[in-house]
């Protein structure tokens, strides 16, 4: 099982473990899995989504960024001994299962830090980060996928990760022997929606080219998976 080790100022407080197929909020709302309190932290500042045996971390529009190894990130496929970085807290991902994920940093040992104010400020500068300007993400014009192989003839896209692949449980689910049970997922982040593949042997396609790492969607692009396509649109 995958846990999530909660550290401040090198203390260490509490142990998360994460179970297959949960969905992991982190932030500074006690709705949350793991709260945060701390102002610079905001109330969903990021989630992690378990995708077959892998997990997703996502930041959710946050004003302060999350950073996986000291890189500021907007989805990243965790792998085992990867250090989070949000506000001044950090969470080491440990998950011996997990390594050599898609856009996965090179796995190494990185000793728990202390992360005072000042460090955290010298991090949100070496990234060069500035708020984030999500509001523009949230009020978009509704956007769905347009079947062209289906019956079914939209999916609308939201705040929720679709999934997409062999299994019955999939948002969209896609038959062939080499598709995988979950093959793709799509998030939608601070300025846009990303697909990024799972596993399988049938690769996702976007305008015919596989995906090979997130891929973000623009309009009109055409998402193929064996003999299923969709469109990417906005609608008014």
């Amino acid at each position: 099982m995958a846990t999530l080790e909660l550290s401040y100022s090198g203390k260490r407080l509490e142990n998360f473990p994460i179970g297959m197929g949960d969905t992991f909020m982190i932030g500074r709302q006690n709705a949350n899995d793991i709260v945060i309190d701390n102002l610079a932290v905001s109330f969903h500042h990021a989630k992690i989504e378990s995708i077959g045996d892998e997990f997703l971390l996502i930041d959710l529009h946050s004003e302060n960024g999350t950073f996986v190894n000291e890189r500021r990130i907007k989805a990243h496929w965790l792998s085992d001994g990867d250090l989070i970085t949000i506000g001044k807290h950090t969470l080491r991902f440990a998950c011996p299962l997990s390594q050599g994920l898609p856009d996965a940093l090179s796995p190494s040992i990185i000793e728990t830090m202390q992360m005072d104010t000042r460090r955290f400020r010298e991090l949100l500068k070496k990234n060069g980060l500035k708020a984030a300007a999500g509001a523009d993400a949230r009020n978009a014009a509704p956007h769905v996928l347009a079947f062209l192989t289906e019956r079914r003839k939209e999916l609308p896209l939201g705040d929720r990760p679709v999934r997409i692949g062999r299994e019955k449980t999939a948002d969209i689910v896609v038959r062939g022997l080499f598709v995988a049970a979950t093959a793709a997922v799509i998030n939608r982040l601070e300025d846009g929606w990303y697909i990024s593949r799972v596993g399988g042997l049938a690769r996702v396609k976007v305008n015919g080219e596989a995906v090979r790492s997130a891929v973000k969607l623009n309009r009109l692009d055409i998402v193929s998976l064996a003999r299923t396509k969709m469109q990417f649109l906005v609608r008014p």
